[in-house]
């Protein structure tokens, strides 16, 4: 690669913020090349041996790495919006031009990686200080009115750094906040990665009190709690695997609501099936058997269930540890050989067995034998 073709090429936005911070940033790194960031991508993905995905229309690339890093390049552009919400119009620019069109000061910030002026920070709004100060400020007083998602991202980034918006960028986004539109998928797509970081329950009632009508009206405390509570059944033994992102959506959203979000249908379905876990926490905590609550909890979406421990089933919580993997002593090969002609007797016999161990009231491999050839003797009368 010869310098004609790289040009300067810096790290910018949330590496350089979080290096300043003195935190964590993850794996990764966006940086800005003021020259051709796809040709840089192409070269790079070659020699480490890996893909470039290529986006020609707005010059930019991403470097999965082999350690599972990923490096986001861009050509240095200039940008407008068409309209609100819509996809920029790029054009080339140089690095301040970049850093100008970008969302918040702070992450308005640059380190040069390459060129002659190596290792030289690039700060043209004030963002250092601003970081200093904790606040958050918008990079131009029209920043949600010509990307809408920006407002979601306030209160995601305000709520992982703790920090406070600036006068001006509140009363812009207090404007903007009761036109937020859930069916923008810019809007969408910010939402989810919202709704992926532990300070979650925090950025939405950050949201709700800018005036976004969208967002639940469970007080701060309550909303903190059902999230975490979600956190706790999901790590309870035997809870199945479900993205956890998904599952706040359904607190985080108001359910009349979720229809509008311009996200996954599988998503809307698991936020919609957790919402329900109330009205199942309910049945089974009405329910003393073990084997009503099996009968009940084996018909329940995954989701509902856990949205069921979240509430307070303790019921559910232990059939997902004991109850919901229990495989009696009896097969129905034992029915078979013991003269009970194959069909649904066998079934039945089956289930009277589990629900019977379940309750504790039968024993042994025997006992289990004999009230299954009962049971299928009863049920083929």
């Amino acid at each position: 690669m010869t310098p004609l073709l790289v040009g300067e090429v810096s790290a910018v936005g949330g590496v350089v913020r979080d290096a300043a911070l003195g935190r964590p940033h993850g794996d990764e790194a966006d940086l800005v090349v003021e020259g051709d960031a796809i040709a840089l991508a192409e070269l790079l993905a070659r020699g480490l041996g890996v893909r470039a995905t290529i986006h020609r229309r707005f010059g930019t690339a991403a470097i999965k790495l082999p350690h599972d890093g990923r490096l986001d390049l861009v050509s240095a552009r200039r940008e407008r919006y068409p309209a609100p919400g819509a996809l920029p119009v790029v054009e080339p620019g140089s690095l301040a031009d970049d850093l100008a069109r970008r969302d918040f000061t702070v992450n308005a910030l640059a380190l040069r990686l390459a060129g002659a002026r190596v290792g030289e920070l690039v700060d043209p709004l004030g963002g250092l200080a601003d970081l200093r100060q904790g606040v958050l400020r918008a990079v131009r007083s029209d920043a949600f009115a010509e990307d809408p998602s920006r407002l979601v991202r306030a209160a995601r980034y305000a709520a992982r750094l703790g920090f406070r918006l600036s006068s001006e960028t509140e009363r812009a986004v207090r404007r903007a906040a009761p036109e937020l539109d859930l069916t923008n998928r810019r809007v969408a797509e910010e939402l989810r990665r919202l709704l992926d970081e532990p300070a979650a329950a925090a950025a939405a009632v950050l949201m709700r009190d800018w005036g976004v009508p969208w967002i639940s009206d469970l007080g701060p405390g309550a909303l903190q709690g059902r999230i975490a509570a979600l956190e706790a059944a999901l790590d309870r033994p035997g809870a199945p695997t479900l993205p956890v992102w998904a599952l706040r959506l359904g607190v985080l959203v108001r359910p009349e609501r979720l229809d509008q979000v311009a996200l996954p249908g599988w998503a809307i379905a698991l936020a919609r099936e957790c919402w329900d876990g109330s009205e199942l926490a309910a049945k089974a905590n009405r329910l003393s058997r073990p084997s009503d609550v099996d009968q009940l909890a084996r018909t329940a979406a995954p989701a509902t269930a856990v949205g069921a421990v979240a509430a307070g089933s303790e019921s559910i919580a232990r059939w997902w540890e004991e109850g919901r993997d229990l495989m009696p002593a009896v097969r129905g090969s034992d029915l078979v050989a013991a003269g009970v002609p194959p069909g649904p007797a066998i079934g039945r016999a089956l289930a009277a067995v589990r629900a019977a161990v379940l309750d504790g009231a039968v024993g042994g491999p025997q006992e289990q034998l004999e009230l299954a050839l009962r049971a299928a003797e009863e049920a083929a009368a």
